[in-house]
């Protein structure tokens, strides 16, 4: 049986676009000169030629093991554009005693007339590097820039007038905000999404299939019906929610590979690009307890949340307490209690109240002499920032400065080849180009983030929106209770001894108000 195979790809060069149409018209007229009938046809629209995986050439294949015993094909570049499988596949091809004629190689299996065949599989698959290089190339430089327009996550959307500008959907900001407070109050991942479960709270797919049908649009994506874990986790971990346009975080090493995740400090980071929903200091506190948690391993399911459910140690075998619930909750040994006294003697019990009393007692006391201890901590502060400042922006500079002058011996290197070859100047001019290109967008980043650098230190005392150390001891005192977001701020752990008396430890950077 003789069947015609065609095939389209996005990657092929418009000038010399050839639709399916037409390469089947070409494919006819030649089998019509040669006497022969073209029995079925075998397509792939829309595929590239780099992969041989593709389904019409994979399911012709099969076919040639039984059925199928010549193709014709417009030319090689439409078998495929790898020039190693596609020579290997000819030569299995010749083996099987299988026939492939092309129509504008003027190419026979069987006849085997062409002997720059490997010169042509070689310049096919070069084409489809270079589109992919050049492809690579254009939205690297949009990344550099911060011009690239990829998919905003739940919570925003590009508005339809500009689609270059991210707003809030404030619906679905609420829903966000409520996460990272649940957090805060010392819920884990799954609690969280058991509680927006329990509230009847719509997942995020739920909420954007909403808004595109208010829009007047349909959504083929999946819609999932209840919150996760992951779906709660990733919210948490995204920093686009303080104001982060972040590019540049997945890439490939070969067309058609495995895409890996580009290592932060290489990404292309574009600090207050939009409206953040969250605060940097409440996103970085998050961050921090995360870590915390994973340390401690600590997890939090229960429906009720306790004020101090991971934060209290016993003091002589060192496991958590664990709370006991009650009219007044209290916290004891969790050796003690789920193996008994042979492995920790005593429980370590103490009263959540006399607590939330003692911790108060503590942080009177170090309001007591806080501001004199902050105009010293304010100083170190911003010495500590001006170090950091000069020490690094030196190091850029410098490096952007070495940049800049590779750049300059490229462009006088290029001149003189020119010189030296005029015949082959657009071949040296491309060739200097992609070099060029690479180091201006070097220089471009380093720039930014030297002028990152230089802007440290400009909200020390507090950005607005978010309290300052003072103000929250302040609120503290006047409220005479404690919330699990103060504890979380500012208690590392207490360790309780056998009398029930607590130890505070604070979190390394507020150690100097002891």
């Amino acid at each position: 049986m003789t069947v015609g195979y065609v095939r389209l790809s996005r990657d092929d060069d418009k000038r010399n676009y050839v639709s399916i149409q037409n390469q089947k018209l070409i494919i006819e007229q030649f089998a019509s000169r040669q006497g022969i009938k073209i029995d079925c046809w075998y397509e792939d629209d829309g595929f590239s030629g780099y992969s041989l995986q593709r389904p019409g050439f994979s399911k012709l294949m099969n076919d040639m093991e039984t059925v199928v015993d010549t193709v014709i094909a417009k030319d090689l570049s439409r078998i495929g554009r790898h020039n190693a499988k596609v020579l290997l596949l000819l030569d299995e091809l010749k083996e099987r005693g299988k026939r492939l004629l092309l129509v504008d190689d003027e190419y026979d299996t069987w006849k085997d007339s062409d002997d720059l065949i490997g010169i042509k599989t070689w310049y096919n698959e070069r084409y489809v590097k270079d589109a992919s290089k050049k492809i690579k190339n254009v939205l690297k430089a949009k990344q550099i820039e911060g011009t690239l327009m990829i998919g905003v996550p739940f919570g925003y959307e590009r508005k339809e007038q500009s689609k270059a500008e991210i707003q809030v959907v404030e619906k679905e900001a609420v829903v966000i905000r409520h996460i990272f407070d649940l957090y805060l109050q010392g819920a884990g991942y799954r609690r969280i999404a058991g509680i927006l479960n329990e509230k009847e709270i719509d997942t995020p797919s739920m909420m954007i299939r909403e808004r595109a049908l208010a829009n007047g649009k349909l959504l083929n994506r999946k819609v999932v019906l209840e919150w996760s874990e992951r779906m709660v986790s990733d919210i948490l971990k995204n920093d686009f929610y303080i104001g982060n346009y972040r590019l540049h975080k997945r890439t490939r090493s070969n067309i058609h590979g495995v895409d890996h995740r580009v290592p932060e400090e290489e990404q292309f980071l574009f600090p207050n690009h939009h409206k953040a929903i969250i605060s940097v200091n409440q996103f970085e506190l998050v961050q921090e307890i995360m870590e915390k948690r994973i340390r401690n391993r600590y997890r939090s399911q229960r429906k009720e949340i306790s004020l101090f459910g991971g934060c209290l140690y016993c003091k002589d075998c060192g496991n958590r307490l664990t709370v006991i619930h009650g009219k007044q909750n209290s916290y004891a040994c969790n050796t003690y209690q789920s193996k008994g006294k042979q492995y920790c003697e005593y429980s370590h019990r103490i009263n959540e109240n006399d607590l939330v009393e003692d911790l108060m007692e503590y942080i009177k006391m170090l309001k007591n002499n806080l501001e004199s201890v902050l105009l010293g901590l304010e100083q170190k502060g911003v010495d500590k920032i001006k170090q950091r400042k000069n020490s690094q922006g030196k190091e850029l500079r410098e490096e952007i400065a070495e940049h800049k002058r590779q750049l300059k011996m490229l462009v006088r290197q290029r001149v003189k080849e020119c010189s030296i070859c005029p015949e082959r100047e657009e071949l040296i001019k491309e060739a200097f180009l992609s070099l060029q290109e690479e180091l201006i967008g070097k220089i471009k980043l380093k720039e930014r983030k030297l002028r990152e650098i230089e802007g440290w230190g400009a909200e020390y005392k507090g950005s607005k929106g978010t309290e300052t150390l003072e103000e929250i001891l302040e609120r503290m005192i006047e409220n005479k209770s404690l919330a699990r977001k103060d504890i979380e701020i500012f208690v590392e752990k207490i360790l309780v001894d056998k009398n029930g008396f607590p130890e505070i430890i604070l979190r390394h950077e507020w150690n100097w108000l002891n």
